[in-house]
């Protein structure tokens, strides 16, 4: 795969504006094989800062400020297994594997037996639905998908921050594609209509096990790979004060797959 939206030349100082983070997802611990490819991620997440990026996005990469985690945290939504996540991938990037924050949402397979993992991470990050900044960077969680009820929240959040703000939304369900009829058409309208007006750079999702993007409704989306089946990958996301770079890294073979640049109003 080569660039698939705009090239463009690449800030290439430091920029204290630059934010860089992480795209995992799917990490399903309690199926076989997971617990050892989990820890293989996360050791390559913990050496990967000062990486040469491919010669067309230019630097190396930064210290992530933290890594978004797209959902399927577990197979069969156990606590069991999902302290198995926390003793990998931790949350304050002090107390697991992962040297950085973890920021997770929640996937059909964690919500298997309901409540425990849900209470769990609102334990961790004060609700299913949450949001936080990276300098003007804007990043809400939203739950498995925006239903009613998120996009409820979310609108009551965007409002806070107003239009112009880069917004970076994540969660677990495709948008579009095979894996995409999880939730209803009209669901994906009203979230298309509550973001029109706003700036959102990037949308993330899991759900898939597969690398790849896609536009929707006018958004670049993006989708890490998973440590379970074959796409063995996670995205490295640089923002800078004119552009986003997404660039996966494979893990099994330790190298770039890809890379992709749209442009950011600011």
């Amino acid at each position: 795969m080569g660039l698939a939206f705009l090239a463009s030349s690449h800030t290439r100082a430091a920029d204290p504006r630059t934010v860089t983070f992480f795209v995992a997802s799917d990490s399903h611990f309690g199926a076989r094989g997971m617990s050892d490819m989990n820890r293989s991620l996360v050791q390559q997440m913990n050496e990967l800062p000062g990486t040469p990026y491919p010669p067309e996005i230019g630097g190396n990469v930064d210290t992530p400020r933290g890594v978004l985690f797209t959902g399927d945290t577990t197979d069969n939504g156990t606590l069991e297994e999902f302290a198995e996540f926390e003793q990998v991938y931790g949350l304050t990037g002090k107390d697991g594997l992962l040297r950085y924050p973890v920021f997770e949402a929640i996937g059909n397979h964690d919500y298997v037996n309901e409540a425990p993992i849900k209470e769990r991470m609102t334990q961790r990050h004060g609700g299913i639905n949450y949001a936080w900044d990276w300098e003007d960077l804007r990043l809400v969680c939203l739950d498995m998908y925006p239903d009613a009820k998120t996009l409820e929240w979310l609108r009551r959040d965007m409002q806070r921050i107003g239009r112009n703000r880069p917004l970076i939304p994540f969660f677990h369900y495709s948008i579009e594609g095979y894996y995409s009829d999880s939730w209803e058409r009209e669901e994906k309208d009203a979230l298309a209509k509550a973001l029109s007006d706003y700036n959102v750079v990037a949308i993330f999702h899991g759900h898939e096990h597969q690398v790849g993007h896609y536009r929707w409704a006018g958004h670049p989306v993006f989708r890490p790979g998973a440590p379970r089946h074959s796409s063995h990958s996670f995205l490295v996301v640089r923002v800078t004060a004119r552009e986003l770079a997404v660039v996966p890294w494979d893990f099994d073979n330790r190298r770039w797959r890809a890379s992709w640049v749209v442009p950011i109003r600011r």
